[in-house]
Formats: C-alpha cells, structure tokens, sequence
C-alpha cells in the first residue's frame, strides 16, 4: 500500500523524543497494568523506552524469536540481539499470556491505528491475544489524522505518550 510506504518514511525521518513522563500519565498507566502480565518491547534506539517507568506489574514479559516465531518470554537479562537485531533475553522462559502489551510503532492515529515497520510481526503476535489490552507508546510528533489500514491490522485500545493517555476502548 503506497500511502503506508510514504507515510512511514515521512514519520521515521522525525526523530522520538525521550522526555519526561507527566506523571499523571504514569499514575494511569501504572493503574492500568496493576497486578498484571505485562509484555513490554526492548527499545531499538529509535523507540521510547518506558520500561523504567512500570513499576505495579506482577510479571514483566517481552518478545523473542523461537523457531522463526515470536513469542512472549520473560524479561530477564542478560540481552542477546536475535535474527531481527533486536534484544531479547538470551535465556528465555517462555509464557503463554499476557494481560497488557505495550507496542511500539513509527506512528499511530487517533482511533489506534498502527503504523509498524511493515513487516507484521506485531499484528501476527497480537491476534494470537484477542483478550488483552493493547496500548501504543509514541510520542506527540508520531501522532497522525488518519493511518491506513488493512483487515489484518490491529488497533490500539490507548496511546501513551509523555503528556498524555489517550483512552480509545479501555
């Protein structure tokens, strides 16, 4: 879909901007994730990292590679890069669910469209998880109108950014 090819490159040419969190945004987000099982994502340079910030959680997951799949593991260091070049923990323990799943993109709209990097991993892991809460983390500058979309993508129920939590279907 070419209008996905032009935007993605338009917003990766804007750098993420890792600044402070309002912390009413953390407050929420940590109310949110309370005493669940978290799968969060190990930030490529370009992404956000709001790892340091989720304290309230009972079990912490990320992705890893097993088998040419992703899955959820549980997220213990030390890190190892994996066939994608990104980190992953290099003895994995694998868990079957997850309550909440923190998403990185390049963009995201105001209803919860994603724009990944387009090669589906995400929207392929999360189908598998049709019951947990989605929730996008970007920042103002990756917040677009309108993203197009296809039947297989899968929508956000919130956005997080440093000043903000946009609630969409929590």
């Amino acid at each position: 879909m070419l209008e996905k090819i032009e935007l993605r490159l338009k917003l990766k040419a804007i750098s993420m901007v890792n600044s402070e969190y309002n912390p009413r945004v953390l407050t929420k987000l940590n109310d949110i994730i309370k005493n669940k099982i978290v799968c969060t994502f190990i930030p490529l340079q370009n992404e956000i990292n709001i790892n340091d910030y989720l304290s309230s959680h009972s079990l912490l997951t990320t992705t890893c590679v097993v088998n040419e799949e992703t899955k959820i593991c549980k997220y213990d260091e030390p890190l190892e890069k994996n066939k994608y070049n990104v980190y992953q923990p290099k003895n994995l323990k694998i868990v079957d669910s997850a309550d909440i799943f923190l998403v990185p993109g390049i963009g995201f709209d105001i209803n919860g469209r994603r724009l990944g990097r387009g090669g589906g991993i995400y929207d392929h892991l999360l189908s598998k998880f049709p019951d947990s809460t989605f929730l996008g983390v970007t920042d103002r500058n990756h917040l677009v109108e309108y993203i197009p979309h296809e039947l297989h993508d899968i929508s956000m129920d919130g956005l997080i950014t440093h000043d903000e939590f946009i609630e969409i279907n929590i």
